[in-house]
């Protein structure tokens, strides 16, 4: 039986994930907010409720979602699409911004992940691991402090878990820009814009052709190469 369990199920994200491979898997857990909010969601699809098993969960609420991990066994892959943005301010004695920021961006996703590794079932065919990041990780930015410290952090995670479980497990890195979710209310160009389900369309891809890091689209992956060669002495008086 082929276990797929996916992470924040309830995300415009994983609704079009879950379209995408619903008919190739047998099994599909899913970690989310509101199962009745969900279940409605499956079926406007005409989705069998008997091919899911949903997990309702806080996403802060780590000691819940361990016990919840300790009952799995035999997945064949796992999608983590959860994170938290909320506040966009960085003020430095925004305690509880930070706090949050931090567990449900990178303390949480680590240790969840580091349980579920163990639930992996390795035979046959190479398990995986898809994990959405962000392009805020890749440099710090005071418009984004925390969350992108924590994204920052969960990157070098994956990199190291790649080198750790090489050959053993694909591990995904996703770094995405801006995708146009329920509360995307960003003003850029459309083509820095990308759509839920050609993202998830990019993570299956990943999965099958075995990629490690991709990103949302080309010019993100650009864009990202420029800031990174940018002096650190130049960097820090721009305002973006």
């Amino acid at each position: 039986m082929k276990k797929i369990l996916i992470y924040g199920g309830s995300s415009l994200i994983s609704i079009e994930l879950i379209k995408i491979i619903y008919g190739e898997v047998d099994k599909l857990i899913i970690f989310c907010r509101n199962e009745v909010e969900f279940k409605e969601k499956i079926k406007k699809l005409y989705l069998d409720e008997n091919k899911f098993e949903i997990k309702e969960t806080d996403l802060e609420n780590l000691d819940n979602n361990l016990a919840k991990i300790e009952a799995l066994e035999d997945l064949k892959g796992i999608y983590w699409i959860s994170g938290y943005n909320g506040d966009p301010s960085s003020e430095i004695n925004n305690e509880e911004n930070c706090k949050k920021n931090i567990n449900v961006n990178f303390l949480h996703p680590v240790l969840l992940i580091n349980k579920l590794i163990t639930k992996l079932n390795t035979e046959n065919e190479l398990p995986f691991i898809v994990v959405v990041a962000s392009v805020a990780g890749l440099r710090g930015r005071a418009k984004n402090l925390f969350y992108g410290s924590a994204k920052s952090g969960l990157i070098s995670y994956l990199s190291g878990l790649r080198q750790m479980y090489n050959n053993k497990i694909n591990v995904i890195t996703v770094i995405p820009g801006y995708i146009s979710t329920k509360n995307f209310n960003i003003s850029a160009p459309s083509f820095l814009i990308s759509k839920p389900r050609t993202l998830a369309k990019k993570m299956v891809k990943a999965v099958n052709t075995k990629k490690e890091i991709i990103y949302s689209n080309i010019w993100w992956k650009l864009i990202m190469v420029i800031i990174n060669v940018i002096p650190e002495k130049i960097f820090k008086k721009l305002k973006f």
